[in-house]
């Protein structure tokens, strides 16, 4: 063979042995740059799963916390709510049994009231009965007064009438029977005595006293009729 073609043989060959080799070092190289994302990838990624167990672990952690937190939280506001509740009802119950006392105390003393009432209208009833028969009781007794004056009354003018009648019948009696004395007996005459006569009135009242003393009519019995007065 040529030389040339030898030599460019060998370089040939070189060449493939050497593009070989080239090859292979760059497919090792390849393959360990690969290999070496392979494994910063899977480095990474099972940082990130890691990062993300772990910010998961803290978020199932924080969400177990708040969920703690949120039932404490409703517990203490049930227990809260539970309390104002029990207070209320006890309060409503208080005040239905303040109620139900004042509403007894109220009927007591309505019932009270109504019997004392009562007890009043019957004895102002009584009162008033009392009142009237008192009052037609003394307007009898004034009726039966006022009768009994005018009864008297009229007893007293009926025996004044009487004793009048007497009187009068006895005056014309007495002045008949003075009538006839004084026919049968003499007057005194007075003598006319002067002014400056101390004795003129003595004189004449003893004149006087002899005429009247004539002037009577003889004394006589009084009849049975007259004795008393009616």
């Amino acid at each position: 063979m040529n030389r040339g073609i030898i030599i460019t043989l060998i370089v040939v060959a070189l060449a493939a042995g050497g593009g070989v080799y080239g090859y292979r070092n760059h497919k090792a190289k390849t393959e360990r740059e690969l290999q070496e994302r392979r494994v910063a990838f899977e480095k990474a990624e099972a940082a990130r799963r890691s990062e993300e167990a772990r910010k998961k672990a803290e978020a199932e952690v924080e969400a177990k916390r708040l969920a703690e937190a949120k039932a404490a939280a409703d517990r203490e506001a049930a227990e809260k709510e539970l309390e104002r509740v029990k207070a209320e009802q006890a309060a409503a119950e208080a005040a239905r049994i303040a109620a139900e006392a004042d509403a007894k105390q109220a009927e007591e003393a309505r019932q009270r009231l109504a019997l004392e009432k009562s007890k009043a209208d019957e004895e102002a009833k009584a009162e008033q009965a009392r009142r009237e028969k008192a009052s037609a009781e003394a307007e009898a007794a004034r009726l039966a007064a006022l009768e009994e004056i005018a009864r008297n009354e009229r007893a007293k003018k009926e025996a004044a009438d009487r004793e009048t009648a007497r009187l009068a019948a006895l005056k014309r009696q007495q002045e008949l029977e003075l009538a006839e004395a004084q026919k049968k007996v003499p007057v005194v005459v007075r003598s006319v005595m002067p002014e400056d006569y101390k004795r003129r009135e003595h004189y004449y009242l003893n004149v006087e006293m002899e005429n009247s003393e004539n002037a009577k009519p003889p004394t006589r019995p009084k009849p049975a009729s007259q004795a008393t007065t009616p």
